[in-house]
């Protein structure tokens, strides 16, 4: 896969727009021409061949970053549904439980008790009903969640070469050249909005979503969900790219 992305030489004509000419130079189509194109049947064959060798690589990463964010959703959900049934059981509790106080307090007090035994009850009653209100508010449930292959590792570390992306996706993500304004990297954007909106500055939530996987609970599923959408968001832009230069090359 990697030998048929590589660049190619040679320059694309006037009549190639900039951000075609770089995509056809990733593609190692770098020397076709739209003039070249239209006379060729191999050169459109060509064409035609590393434009779907590229669109497949596109749509797999695609697919597989949409796979993940839904595994990511659907622990979220487990857990989320684990932590209202926890919390419904303790508020029950917490009403049996003052319940149960009022009443044993009335009738303590209608068979004419000792004041200290009214007194222990209603103390006894209260503690309880008190703790397991404040109970609900810690029912925080985790659930071990592993990503071996992780696709936000490469995104947030930036190597030079990806073990996870395929070549064409990650060049258009690591190489300033494809971005808007052609100063940063794709990757280095997206990097930057993660920390713009504080999604990592817990040290270990990020060791987690960027490592072999961990410990998670229902908040950081859910931000590992958003994360890979974003990334799957900038990654189908790719195949806008691939259109515009098809149309170039073979109008």
């Amino acid at each position: 896969m990697a030998a048929a992305f590589s660049s190619a030489p040679g320059t694309a004509s006037s009549d190639v727009g900039p951000r075609d000419v770089r995509m056809a130079t990733l593609l190692g189509l770098g020397g076709v021409t739209a003039s070249l194109a239209a006379r060729s049947s191999e050169t459109r064959a060509r064409v035609v061949e590393r434009v779907g060798l590229a669109s497949l690589a596109i749509e797999s990463t695609a697919a597989e970053l949409e796979c993940e964010s839904e595994r990511a959703e659907q622990a979220a959900d487990y857990l989320t549904r684990g932590q209202t049934s926890a919390v419904q059981a303790l508020t029950i509790g917490s009403i049996v439980a003052a319940t149960l106080t009022s009443i044993a307090g009335v009738l303590l007090s209608t068979s004419a008790r000792p004041a200290a035994e009214q007194d222990v009850v209603a103390l006894s009653g209260g503690v309880v009903t008190a703790g397991l209100g404040l109970g609900s508010l810690f029912v925080h449930p985790q659930v071990d969640f592993d990503h071996a292959r992780n696709l936000l590792s490469d995104v947030w570390f930036g190597p030079q070469t990806s073990t996870t992306y395929p070549p064409i996706v990650w060049a258009y993500l690591s190489r300033p050249e494809f971005s808007n304004g052609g100063r940063e990297p794709i990757r280095v954007r997206i990097v930057g909005r993660w920390k713009q909106f504080r999604q990592v500055d817990d040290p270990k939530t990020a060791a987690t979503l960027f490592g072999a996987g961990g410990s998670y609970d229902a908040e950081a599923l859910h931000l590992r969900a958003a994360m890979l959408a974003q990334v799957k968001a900038e990654v189908e832009l790719t195949n806008q790219e691939l259109v515009a230069l098809s149309a170039t090359l073979l109008e």
